[in-house]
């Protein structure tokens, strides 16, 4: 997971914030988080988190919606608290409402498309390019921390909202904060406008993980949804 925020930022760097939201949009990080909930707790804890997950991806959306349009207008701190609260909200909302696994697929890619439907638009504009010191290094360390702590609490609430914290926004949150605060408004709309295209994949492979588990071993599970998801995203890339 370090390796793959450290990978994004570089491929934001080389090829741009679209290309770079597309890659940061498979599952670098819920995807190990879902991994490490199957080692620890088995494979019945990670097929009834999926709908959590499916909710979870809900709030992803409105978290990214939200971070767009205040990213305009206020400073990344702000920006990225206030964020959090939509997603902690959306996500106890959520959580009350008994939607079957089919629905909860459903609403997580409607809202995704509706989303992409009202996204900001940017007008870019020639920017000098700031760097922090240890960038990526720095990067790397924030999404461990973040994971440890998303799986540690995995203990404590059981499979429905550790599957609602398995999509938290952890790279999205990183690549939205430095983007935010070195580059600005449009080039943060740009990365996360491209993340939103990729979690129709990204929703994908989770949902399909619910009907692979039971049925092939956790390797072959991921590895035929990762092909799927991969081959979403690039039919995605291609519409919007």
């Amino acid at each position: 997971m370090p390796l793959a925020i450290g990978l994004v930022t570089l491929v934001s760097r080389r090829w741009g914030n679209k290309v770079g939201g597309l890659i940061a949009s498979l599952p670098w990080v819920a995807g190990p988080i879902l991994l490490f909930f199957i080692l620890e707790q088995g494979k019945g804890f990670g097929v009834q988190s999926v709908r959590g997950i499916l909710t979870g991806i809900v709030a992803w959306v409105c978290f990214t919606y939200s971070y767009a349009w205040l990213s305009t207008k206020m400073s990344w701190p702000v920006t990225v608290s206030v964020a959090y609260l939509v997603y902690v909200g959306v996500a106890w909302l959520i959580n009350f409402v008994n939607i079957n696994l089919a629905v909860s697929y459903g609403l997580a890619v409607s809202s995704a498309l509706l989303a992409l439907r009202y996204f900001p638009a940017t007008a870019m504009s020639a920017i000098a390019v700031r760097r922090l010191p240890f960038d990526i290094p720095l990067r790397m360390l924030v999404a461990t921390l973040f994971v440890v702590a998303v799986t540690w609490l995995a203990n404590m609430l059981g499979p429905a909202w550790s599957g609602i914290l398995t999509p938290f926004p952890i790279m999205t949150s990183i690549l939205a904060i430095f983007t935010h605060h070195l580059q600005g408004s449009g080039p943060t709309i740009l990365i996360l406008r491209g993340l939103l295209i990729g979690v129709l994949g990204f929703t994908t492979f989770f949902f399909l993980q619910a009907f692979f588990l039971p049925l092939f071993s956790v390797a072959l599970s991921f590895c035929l949804a990762l092909l799927i998801n991969v081959i979403i995203n690039v039919v995605a890339s291609r519409v919007w």
